[in-house]
């Protein structure tokens, strides 16, 4: 509440000294000192560049975009339909992430020099940078930053040559995170809906006009890309890994993408890997579910790629031996319920059936076709969700119904591997 934060270990929750208001605006790095370090350095080059889309080229050579992402973004840089808008999401309502709560308010001129560059990239003439309400030092760490930028930029003759970049506060339920979702919070209208697609928003977004939505750590890379690129360096960038669950030191790490998931796991407070059940990889609960004999995989967008899994925002969750799989995945079936808009049947109703399902083998009191109606039910609303909601609270369950397939059946046997059950 107010500006504090609390992070749950070993059966207790401690407060985040470290994300007070006082302890943020002390931490806060003034413009002079960002430029002292190679901010803005090569600013000026890349703005006389005829050809400035290849910024995003480097992107998705760093692993911090897609090639799909590039295509799109393609569309918005060419198409002559104006205003086009930049939208930085900075909402991240992830359970388990908070990278981009630090980058808004630790590294927050790279976060804006970023901004700027990928304005003028996508030839873009308004860049908003949306804010989770609760992120409420992240908002007055911007808009000092602002403060400071302004005048300098005035100084240098580029205030009135730059997209003009707005700070907005969205609404927080977890569903507001969705590109277009985002996009109907910034117009005002009903919060945490998405839209329907086509059309993409990089055609019709913001207002009805070609708009990009690009995530807080990705804007935050560009300076470092653009440095790396004209000093002839090699494209290579560390993510951020917001590590939390069964670790002894949860927290954000920053790795090289060729960095082990059990590497990162074991810097985390020393996890032995044969006390790791699962890992919930890349996107927290929403983006898969990982078996322990999966975790010494590499964390590059092709190796988690063929885990069926994406890295996305690099949230990291661990679950040990002692947890029961069946409590979890209830647990994340009752947020995705909890957190789906209604828009959709497959979602709104996909995920009620999820719940009363693993209730039920919770208790002992399901069956095999309790099973197989649940995996129907999952498939269904990957294939037909509106939304990312929908589809993930599908998929996550499927892995875990794949991979730990003998404990939810134990569970029907009035069995729990874990002890958690039955006793």
């Amino acid at each position: 509440m107010g500006d504090k934060y609390y992070m749950f270990v070993n059966g207790e929750f401690r407060e985040i000294e470290e994300s007070r208001g006082d302890y943020v605006r002390s931490q806060y790095e003034h413009l002079d000192k960002y430029i002292a370090r190679g901010g803005y350095k090569y600013f000026g080059k890349f703005l006389s560049e005829d050809n400035k889309f290849f910024i995003l080229e480097l992107l998705v050579k760093a692993g911090l975009l897609g090639g799909g992402a590039l295509s799109r973004f393609k569309t918005i840089a060419s198409s002559a339909n104006r205003p086009k808008y930049l939208i930085v999401n900075g909402h991240e309502g992830e359970p388990g992430g908070f990278k981009d709560r630090l980058i808004m308010e630790r590294n927050t001129h790279q976060l804006l020099e970023g901004a700027l560059l990928l304005s003028l990239a996508l030839n873009v003439d308004e860049v908003i940078i949306a804010v989770n309400e609760r992120f409420r030092n992240a908002r007055a760490m911007i808009e000092k930053a602002l403060g400071e930028l302004r005048p300098y930029l005035t100084s240098k003759g580029l205030l009135n040559k730059l997209p003009p970049i707005t700070v907005l506060l969205v609404g927080s339920p977890y569903i507001v995170g969705e590109e277009t979702a985002l996009i109907n919070s910034l117009e005002g209208n009903r919060g945490g809906e998405p839209r329907l697609r086509p059309p993409d928003p990089t055609e019709t977004g913001l207002f009805g006009k070609p708009t990009a939505v690009i995530n807080v750590e990705v804007v935050a890379a560009v300076p470092i890309l653009i440095s790396n690129y004209y000093e002839g360096r090699e494209i290579v960038i560390e993510k951020y890994f917001c590590i939390t669950g069964d670790v002894g030191k949860p927290g954000l790490y920053r790795e090289k993408l060729t960095v082990g998931l059990n590497e990162l796991l074991a810097k985390a407070g020393g996890v032995k890997e044969e006390d790791v059940k699962a890992v919930f990889v890349g996107g927290g609960v929403s983006s898969g579910l990982a078996h322990s004999s999966k975790i010494r995989v590499r964390l590059t967008p092709e190796e988690t790629r063929k885990l069926g899994v994406f890295l996305g925002p690099g949230v990291i969750i661990a679950l040990s031996n002692n947890r029961c799989i069946v409590d979890v995945m209830l647990e994340v079936e009752r947020f995705f319920s909890h957190e789906s808009c209604g828009r959709c049947e497959p979602c709104r109703l996909g995920t009620k059936e999820l719940v009363e399902v693993l209730e039920k083998v919770s208790m002992g009191k399901a069956s095999e076709e309790d099973l197989k109606w649940a995996e129907t039910v999952a498939r269904t609303m990957m294939e037909t969700s509106l939304c990312g909601l929908g589809m993930s609270a599908g998929k996550v369950f499927l892995d875990a119904l794949t991979q730990f397939r003998d404990e939810f059946e134990e569970h029907i046997r009035g069995v729990c591997r874990a002890g958690v059950h039955f006793r």
